[in-house]
């Protein structure tokens, strides 16, 4: 993501973009209550296959996705230390480099990890590793979000990330309003822990048929979500369940929400982590 950005492939909006989609889906993952990021590295083999349903509650591969959190914590956490002077690009240099020559195998463990950290300046790093790859909190690690002068924030503006998945998978992401993603054929994927759509009752693998009375479309979706904010009635979603049909009541009122970053007080990190290198010789 970070070189994406550097290297010119990913503007600093779209950079921004796609780190707040990424953590939008993590903050919202209701398995991170029962199932660590640890875990999920060594259930890689359950989890790989396992499709997109009840992804939120049993978590899918997040230890590649988290680990660009935690790792932006790691590098603002050395900026602020150091005033700085030392950065991730450091802990790379140091960790990953070495002598020239023929390639070699240099295996590692996590307190070399930790050794690396702690020789570019000293701090409790093993316990905020530790800390982040054992956590049962319900909420994603946003500290490096935060650290480099952002916030995560919701609003009717689409995110450009997620509209391009969108476009690309044939899908609609409605995770961060009803509560819920559903492909082409109206099938839903997924369905959020504790979101509107599940309070009502829907879960995945049901299909959907109508909105409000009207044959559903992704732009019929989109224009009940819209009105929702103006209207008292609950949205009312026929949903095809195996041979069942049933109309859910949905009493939500918040219209489309999609995650962005938006710039707080204090040092903007993050456009500096994302800004192009000047070459050296």
């Amino acid at each position: 993501m970070v070189l994406a950005a550097r290297s010119g492939l990913h503007s600093q909006e779209e950079f921004r973009e796609s780190l707040a989609a990424t953590a939008a889906m993590l903050d919202h993952r209701a398995g991170r209550t029962w199932r660590s990021l640890e875990d999920t590295a060594r259930s890689v083999q359950i989890l790989r296959l396992a499709g997109p349903t009840y992804q939120n509650w049993r978590r899918g591969l997040d230890y590649y996705p988290e680990g660009i959190l935690i790792w932006l914590e790691v590098d603002t956490k050395l900026q602020q230390l150091t005033h700085g002077q030392k950065s991730i690009d450091d802990f790379c240099h140091a960790f990953h480099g070495g002598q020239s020559g023929p390639a070699m195998v240099v295996p590692y463990e996590f307190n070399d990890v930790v050794k690396t950290l702690n020789d570019l300046v000293p701090y409790d790093w093993a316990s905020l590793l530790k800390e982040r790859a054992t956590s049962h909190a319900a909420h994603a690690p946003l500290g490096g979000v935060s650290g480099a002068g952002w916030k995560l924030v919701y609003s009717d503006k689409p995110n450009v990330f997620i509209q391009a998945g969108e476009k690309q998978r044939k899908s609609l992401n409605a995770f961060y309003s009803l509560g819920f993603s559903l492909n082409e054929s109206g099938m839903l994927e997924d369905v959020l822990q504790g979101s509107p759509a599940d309070v009502a009752g829907i879960g995945p693998g049901m299909k959907m048929i109508a909105v409000n009375g009207r044959k559903w479309s992704k732009d019929i979706l989109r224009q009940a979500l819209r009105e929702s904010k103006t209207g008292n009635a609950p949205m009312e979603l026929l949903l095809e369940n195996k041979e069942f049909f049933k109309t859910y009541p949905i009493n939500y009122h918040g219209g489309e929400q999609y995650p962005h970053l938006e710039r707080t007080d204090g040092d903007d990190l993050l456009t500096k982590i994302s800004t192009p290198r000047s070459a050296t010789k």
